[in-house]
Parts: structure tokens; C-alpha cells; sequence
């Protein structure tokens, strides 16, 4: 949740101590009758003794806190809503105060969205036979790095668990893999993929969806090949690939960032099969990002120019420009001059009044706020006829196929879906035609889901009046929720997307989880806002029962802590946007679990804050917190990365210790989101 800061100091006489300091951590939600977890770290200065104390200010029921002056207490709610709890710490005279924000939901069997724990943005979903399956993109560090392929699997939409694949080669250790969609077709399964940073678009075939996996096409080629400053075969960038099946058999790609494509695959899913369709409309584009560039079209003779319409490729940025007439196309004569334009953005195009004559007429674009030149249609107009259609356009420099100046005087004259960014997921319902994207920027709350219906899989597309499925909430419990995929499932409609993490930090504002919620389609066909929830969609096969979770809702300790928002009970709340952290990446760190009672154990599981990379570590239990038993020792060598890590043994313990001892990536400190005991 949300956190209110409030620190405060009551200081009198000279040399007077500081007050305490309070770093509270974030109360993600709790789900009844399930306790939820408040957290926080209190340092103070010299000797007198800290006196802490947690109260309720707001809320609609009661609270029951378990360790009212403990930093780190379960408390019970006895109704649902919105409950602010404030903690107070006082060391002599001097008093400082915090604030956390907790919303306790009532929603029966209901277990919590992010659903998988860890970093997987771009998400993407099948169910066959009777499991379910998720590929995603994974990051593997604080600094965003994008990780090895993986798979997670659940036979009930609740429990899930991650192994690696072996697709693609490059995806191995330090992968650079992006947004892996997952297509099953004849009893074949087939991986889509981008490759960061070349932004190629490659096609693997399994006879299972956990692989082994193989390039589909004999050469070892990708489908598609683009380039770092914007892809050569359609001039954007080629990613975010989705497949889709239409009802006739046909399958299509759509796929594309900045610009939305999409085209016929070949029966066997190896090839595009015809022309690309750039759903947005086609468009000019230079070579490189450097300025100015120009492009010119010849209208065949003399005429009266009295208006133009520019419609730049992003709607978004400020364009500087000059247009000019010539009569030769050697003398030029300014129309209009926009050169210092800074601040007004291009919009649905600029429009430009004037007097003037000329058989040529040339736009130069000096400026455009960090972004490459480039227009979706240049319209000259004599009176009210548009007398530049289909004339032949020269330009400075040109991209590449599909970036030809005659673009911009042809008849598309885009852009039809003026909000997309990325993320293109396709599906149909009642014989119209749902494209689904990600519009926004991804570091911020402005990333969202949007769509579009066509009656034809290349369009045109109508944006309906609301457009947007998702999109961030108002107090941030979902912030930046986007790149989604759609689940049908017994009738009924299900979106999986990625939102930013809690406590929106780490990253550069990447770091995303996977999330689930209803998607709902109104009377009229047109698709109903989601409102993003912390409860999720639960279970949609039985649950599968894990046994007796003993440490869930106990206390714990560890050798460090980063901060108030990631204390050690975070790894024992069964919240998978929350977390135990060290405070270093110094190793070895231990987190500690006192169960309350002593239970005979058979099980633990591990969810590691990175699952697609492996950690040493080892798991000792006790009785009495003083003599330890070894359960579990993976120290000498690093095991096959997996989530969650399972050991099993048996023992009697009231303690149970997670040593970590080293990471595959050493710059990862120690980091558990789940540390689940079992009772045997």
C-alpha cells in the first residue's frame, strides 16, 4: 500500500538527541480471515530504552495487534476496508511518529495477485489439457537485466511453479530474451520470441510446452530481423510478437513497438505469407536519428497552395519544421515557418494556413524532442482540394523498405490506432476483432492497457469511445499495469498483465509481476473497464492442497534487514509482492523462522527473490534455537535454478534457518519471497 511518512521530533535543550528513526514498511493487503503483517525498522541514539507502541487512527472495524510494541506485529482485522495504523516510538523525550496504509479485503477463495513471485513482465498464458502455463520475460537484478527462458506451470491457477527451458540458445545466463508468447497447434507447441537489443523475432517448435525446443525454421534464422535504432524489414522496431489463430485455420503475427504490424503467417508458422500491414497507417522515415531531414513531394504544376496537414509518427513530441514551395525545385520560397517550435505537440497533426505557389513542396524537420523525424501523411491542399495524393515524394534519406517517402502522400494516412505503444495481443469474439495493447510510457503510471475492434484481422481499426481496459488505480496498489495476454476459460474471459512492483522501486522502474482479473465485455460487445484488484481471480480448477503451511503468520528474524519494507516476516505472509531482503549482497545472510510450537517438518519450500538463478544456500532446524540439525545443505555447488526450491526430510523443529550463501549473479543480494514449512 501506499505509505503516509511522518516523521517527527520533539527536541528540547541544547545538544538534544535526535529523534527515533522509523522506516515503516508497506502493508500489501491482507485477505480475511487471513492476520495481516505490519512492519517497520526503529533505531534510536544513546542509552534510554526505545518504547514503541502500534494504534489504530482509521479503519471500519477493529484491530488486534498481537505485539502492539514490537517494530514487527500480526495483527487481526475484524471487518473489512481501508484501516490506516499508526506507529509511535519515544526514547526519553523525544517522540517520532509513521503512518501505513493496509487494506484488508473480503473475498473467499481469493489468494492475492502478483500470482507469481519474482520479476515477470509481458506475460503470456495457455491452459492445455488441465494445466496452466505462463511465459514471461524474467529479470534477474536491480539494475533490470533481462533473464534465462523459463516456464511456470499450475494445475489450479494458484500454486505455480518455474522451471528453465532450453529456448533459445541465447537465453541462457545473462539472456536477453523479451515477451515469449505461446501458440499450440496440431499437437505442436510454438514459442515466439524477441531477441533484446537486435529486435529479431524467432519461432521455436516443442512437442511439450517445457520443451527440449528447436528453431522451427532449418536455417536457424529468426521470422523477422530488425535493427537497434528501429527494425530494416517494416521500419519500427520488431517486437512483442503475438500469433494468432483466426476460426477459418489462418494464423497471423501481430507485433511492433511505436508502430502496430501485423501479417499472414505461412501455413507451417516458418514465414510471412504477403505483405506487412502497418495497422497505424504507413509512413515516411529517414535514415538514423539525425536532423534536419527533409521530404518533398512534386504536385506536376503550378498551382495555388493555400493549406497543409503534417501528421508527424508520434503524437506525443513537439516538432520543429519549415515548409517551403518552388517552382523548379531549385528556388525555394517559405510557406511556413514552425522552426522554433518547442512546446506544442503534434497531436492529430499540425495545420498550417497561407498564400503561396509552387509545383514542389518541401517540409524540412529540424526538431523533434529526442526522436527521430519521420511523418504518417503530409497533405498540401489548393482550396479545399488535396492535390498531393499519390504524387511522387522524394526524400532526404529513407530507413528502409517499408519507410519510402511515398508513404506519406499515399492513401493511409494513420494514424488509426494513435495510442499504441507495444504489447499487441489479438482475440475474437462474435466475429469482430479485439486488438489489445499497451499504450503509455513503461517507467510510469501512464502504462495501460487499450484496444481497438476491426471487422478485419488487418483493420481498419475504430478506437471505441473508452478505449481503456487497464490502467493504474488511485492509490498505486496497481501501478503501470500493461503487456497483457487473455485467458478463455469455461466462458469466461480472464487478463494476464504485469504491473510495477511494490514499493515501486528498483530497476529504473522496470521491476514488474504477473497479475490476474476478470476481463468483462458489456451488451453491446464493447470490452468493460478492469479494475485492477489485489485479490486476483483465485483458483479456477480445485485447489491443489500443499499441506500445512506451520511458519505462515509466525515471527522471524535475519542477520539484516535493507529496510522497513522488506523484514524478514515478509517471506512468511503467502504475499508474493512481498519479500525478506538483506541489507547487502555480502554473503552469508540467514533468515530464521520461530514456528510458536514445535511441529514434526517434511517439507519446506524456498522462493528465492530471482527464481531463474540459482543460490547456495542450506536449511537447519531446532528445537530450542541453540542446537541445530542439518535438513537441507546445497552450498557446495550451485543446484538447477527452480521455484520453489523443495527439501524434504524429517525432523522435529520449533526453528527453522535459510542460510544463503552465494547467488549465480554475485551483484544479487539474499531475497525470499516465500519460505513455507511444512507440516509432515
Amino acid at each position: 500500500m501506499k505509505r503516509l511518512l511522518l516523521l517527527g521530533a520533539l527536541c528540547t535543550g541544547m545538544g538534544a538527541k535526535a529523534a527515533p528513526h522509523i522506516h515503516a514498511g508497506l502493508g500489501y493487503y491482507s485477505i480475511l480471515p487471513n492476520k495481516l503483517l505490519l512492519a517497520s525498522t526503529v533505531s534510536g541514539e544513546g542509552t534510554n530504552r526505545l518504547e514503541i507502541l502500534w494504534t489504530k487512527q482509521s479503519g471500519p472495524g477493529e484491530i488486534v495487534f498481537e505485539r502492539p510494541r514490537a517494530a514487527v506485529t500480526w495483527a487481526t482485522a475484524t471487518m473489512a476496508g481501508k484501516y490506516v495504523l499508526k506507529l509511535r516510538a519515544s526514547q526519553g523525550n523525544h517522540t517520532a511518529e509513521t503512518t501505513t496504509t493496509v487494506n484488508v479485503h473480503d473475498a473467499p477463495g481469493r489468494f492475492g495477485n502478483p500470482i507469481l513471485p519474482g520479476m515477470f513482465p509481458d506475460p503470456h498464458i495457455l491452459f492445455d489439457q488441465d494445466t496452466f502455463y505462463i511465459f514471461a520475460t524474467s529479470m534477474e537484478n536491480e539494475s533490470g537485466a533481462y533473464g534465462r527462458a523459463s516456464v511456470w506451470k499450475s494445475k489450479d491457477f494458484v500454486n505455480w511453479e518455474m522451471r528453465l527451458t532450453d529456448w533459445p540458445v541465447f537465453g541462457k545466463f545473462g539472456g536477453d530474451i523479451w515477451a515469449p508468447d505461446i501458440l499450440k497447434r496440431d499437437g505442436r507447441y510454438y514459442q515466439f520470441i524477441t531477441r533484446s537489443g537486435a529486435y529479431d523475432t524467432w519461432v521455436g517448435v516443442a512437442d511439450d510446452p517445457q520443451g527440449p525446443w528447436r528453431n522451427l525454421r532449418e536455417d536457424n534464422t529468426p521470422i523477422v530481423s530488425g535493427g537497434g535504432k528501429a527494425g530494416r524489414i517494416v521500419a519500427a522496431y520488431n517486437m512483442d510478437s503475438q500469433p494468432f489463430i483466426d476460426d477459418d485455420g489462418q494464423a497471423y503475427m501481430y507485433w511492433g513497438w511505436s508502430e502496430a504490424m501485423a501479417a499472414r503467417l505461412t501455413p507451417d508458422l516458418k514465414d510471412i505469407d504477403g505483405e506487412v500491414h502497418f495497422l497505424k497507417g504507413t509512413k515516411w522515415l529517414p535514415k538514423g536519428g539525425e536532423l534536419p531531414q527533409w521530404l518533398s513531394v512534386d504536385l506536376g504544376e503550378s498551382m495555388r497552395i493555400t493549406r497543409t496537414v503534417t501528421c508527424p509518427e508520434f503524437r506525443h513530441v513537439a516538432y520543429g519544421y519549415r515548409i517551403e514551395l518552388s517552382e523548379d525545385g531549385q528556388s525555394w520560397k517559405t510557406f511556413t515557418d514552425r522552426s522554433t517550435n518547442r512546446t506544442e505537440r503534434a497531436g492529430d497533426g499540425y495545420a498550417d494556413q497561407g498564400e503561396g505557389r509552387g509545383r514542389h513542396v518541401r517540409i524540412t524537420m529540424n526538431h523533434c524532442s529526442g526522436h527521430w523525424a519521420g511523418l504518417y501523411s503530409f497533405d498540401v491542399f489548393s482550396g479545399d482540394e488535396l492535390v498531393s495524393r499519390g504524387k511522387p515524394a522524394t526524400a532526404s534519406s529513407v530507413r528502409g523498405k517499408g519507410s519510402e517517402p511515398g508513404n506519406a502522400v499515399d492513401t493511409s494516412n494513420g494514424p488509426q490506432l494513435s495510442d499504441f505503444v507495444e504489447g499487441s495481443y489479438m482475440i475474437k469474439r462474435g466475429g469482430t476483432y479485439y486488438l489489445l495493447y499497451s499504450s503509455g510510457a513503461l517507467h510510469d503510471g501512464s502504462y495501460s492497457v487499450h484496444y481497438a475492434t476491426a471487422k478485419h484481422p488487418f483493420g481498419p481499426f475504430t478506437n471505441p469511445v473508452n478505449n481503456v481496459v487497464l490502467k493504474s488505480n488511485e492509490d498505486l496498489t496497481t501501478k503501470g499495469p500493461g503487456h497483457n495476454s487473455v485467458l478463455k476459460f469455461k466462458n469466461e474471459h480472464y487478463i494476464v498483465y504485469h504491473q510495477h512492483n511494490q514499493p515501486h522501486e528498483g530497476a529504473k522502474g522496470v521491476f514488474r509481476q504477473t497479475c490476474a482479473d476478470r476481463l468483462e465485455f458489456s451488451e453491446d460487445g464493447s470490452i468493460r473497464q478492469v479494475v485492477p484488484t489485489q485479490t486476483g481471480v483465485g483458483a479456477l480448477l480445485p485447489v491443489v492442497q500443499q499441506g500445512n503451511d506451520v511458519a505462515r503468520g509466525k515471527y522471524a528474524s535475519a542477520t539484516s534487514v535493507r529496510s522497513g519494507n522488506y523484514v524478514p516476516e515478509y517471506a512468511l505472509d503467502h504475499n508474493n509482492a512481498s519479500l525478506w531482503r538483506a541489507a547487502t549482497n555480502t554473503y552469508p545472510q540467514s533468515l530464521t523462522a520461530d514456528l510458536g510450537d514445535t511441529y514434526e517438518v517434511g517439507r519446506i519450500e524456498t522462493s528465492f527473490e530471482y527464481p531463474t538463478l540459482a543460490y547456495k544456500y542450506a536449511i537447519e532446524s531446532s528445537v530450542d534455537g541453540k542446537a541445530w540439525r542439518q535438513f537441507a545443505d546445497k552450498t557446495a555447488t550451485f543446484p538447477i535454478a527452480a521455484s520453489p526450491q523443495t527439501d524434504a526430510g524429517q525432523v522435529k523443529a520449533r526453528f527453522v534457518r535459510l542460510t544463503v550463501t552465494g547467488c549465480q549473479r554475485p551483484e544479487n543480494g539474499a531475497g525470499i519471497y516465500n519460505l513455507k514449512v511444512f507440516q509432515r
